[in-house]
């Protein structure tokens, strides 16, 4: 006798013993058997809209599925776009570097501190020229030979130290230079006397003329300032950062492949981290780049009352930019999609940043399955579905998760 008989029996013979509890016993009996009976499939398997979904029969050469598994194409239309990521950089700015090793005599600004175009920053020397006019033992030579090197000057422009210190050398004692004063040579009657009191007076003008100041090539803020007077610096060492951020763009990287599908002065929509609002900004530039093979896409911020309150540098954005003609696609359930993560497209804005590919499987018009790859272009977060292209119209889409195996299998519906 089984479990279940023994049981049964063991309930009737206390229904006999005990007349008042009849009626309770009947209905634990009725209770017991509901719960042995099996799960049906269609309750073990459901789709993300709480659809039963049956399990398909695969045969050798042939898959068993129901109607439930089939979706017809719903054309639906589409702008295609790209998604842009970046940050957000002053358009002008500029990390002023000693080319060679330096003496910085003065520091004329401050960090933090907004300056005009013009407005001197720096006075600088170069060490090489201090050491040498330093030495009491140079001739004339030297110098000669040192009037003759270029110095580098702030706007990037070169002009020979040959004209510069000419005209120094023909000034008078006392006369300014980078609001420095030269000092005032003694005459002396003894010809060898005045011969090295010359050479000195030679030798100090040229000090002085050697001296740089680096100024503003641009307004903008005076960032990361780390020398001070005095300091000797070597070269490479950046001097301090210039940044105008009222100009504002984001740079963005995108497959060299969509390069015929962007171009200077498209319109490009986009947010900001902890921002609720929407900015607008401009394609200004498209360099293609080798090393990796991709694409530069420089965006400037359109510049308005929204932007300049809440856009700063550093900010991480992101945006879209439409190209092309309307296109046609259709809608489909998650199940229909393999081979895919989707959390990326299951938050704001609802599609990818780039070209998201899944596959899905057709029944053609033959009734036979292929796996055909596919593009995710949106979710709707509404109603739980996904925008695809690449499909044709007169093809029929298979909701069934099939193995691999059921490729070019013939489609069996009852």
């Amino acid at each position: 006798m089984t479990f279940f008989m023994r049981s049964l029996h063991y309930m009737r013979f206390i229904c006999l013993q005990t007349a008042p509890l009849k009626k309770s016993v009947y209905i634990l009996s009725a209770l017991f058997l509901i719960a042995c009976q099996p799960t049906s499939p269609t309750e073990v398997l459901s789709s993300d809209n709480n659809e039963p979904v049956d399990i398909p029969l695969i045969s050798t050469d042939s898959v068993t599925i129901t109607p439930d598994h089939i979706l017809s194409i719903k054309p639906t239309r589409y702008q295609p776009s790209l998604g842009l990521q970046g940050r957000i950089e002053p358009i002008k700015q500029i990390n002023l570097m000693a080319a060679q090793p330096l003496t910085v005599e003065q520091v004329l600004v401050s960090d933090n501190q907004w300056v005009k175009k013009g407005t001197p920053l720096l006075t600088v020397q170069r060490q090489e020229i201090l050491n040498k006019a330093i030495g009491s033992d140079d001739t004339e030579t030297n110098i000669e030979a040192e009037l003759n090197t270029t110095a580098s000057k702030a706007d990037g422009s070169s002009t020979s130290d040959n004209t510069s210190q000419t005209s120094v050398l023909n000034k008078k004692p006392n006369a300014s230079i980078d609001n420095k004063t030269m000092p005032t040579q003694p005459v002396i009657d003894d010809n060898r006397a005045e011969l090295a009191s010359n050479s000195k007076d030679r030798t100090t003008a040229k000090q002085s003329s050697d001296l740089i100041t680096l100024r503003a090539r641009f307004s903008g803020r005076v960032e990361n300032l780390s020398v001070q007077a005095g300091q000797k610096i070597e070269d490479q060492t950046v001097l301090l950062k210039l940044s105008d951020e009222t100009e504002l763009h984001f740079i963005s990287t995108l497959p060299i492949e969509a390069e015929s599908q962007i171009s200077v002065g498209q319109t490009v929509n986009f947010t900001a981290e902890d921002r609720v609002d929407k900015f607008t900004g401009q394609v200004s530039k498209v360099q293609a780049v080798k090393q990796p093979m991709q694409l530069l896409v420089y965006v400037n911020v359109i510049n308005n009352e929204v932007s300049r309150n809440q856009l700063a540098p550093d900010m991480q954005v992101t945006g879209r930019v439409d190209y092309g003609q309307i296109e046609v696609g259709t809608i489909v359930p998650k199940i229909a999609l393999h081979n895919v993560d989707l959390t990326q497209i299951q938050v704001p804005p609802y599609k990818p940043l780039r070209s998201l590919t899944a596959n899905i499987w057709i029944i053609g018009q033959d009734q036979r399955l292929t796996r055909q790859p596919i593009e995710v272009i949106e979710y709707d977060p509404l109603t739980k579905q996904y925008l695809i292209a690449g499909i044709s119209s007169d093809s029929l889409i298979c909701l069934a998760n099939l193995p691999i195996e059921s490729k070019g299998k013939k489609v069996v519906v009852s």
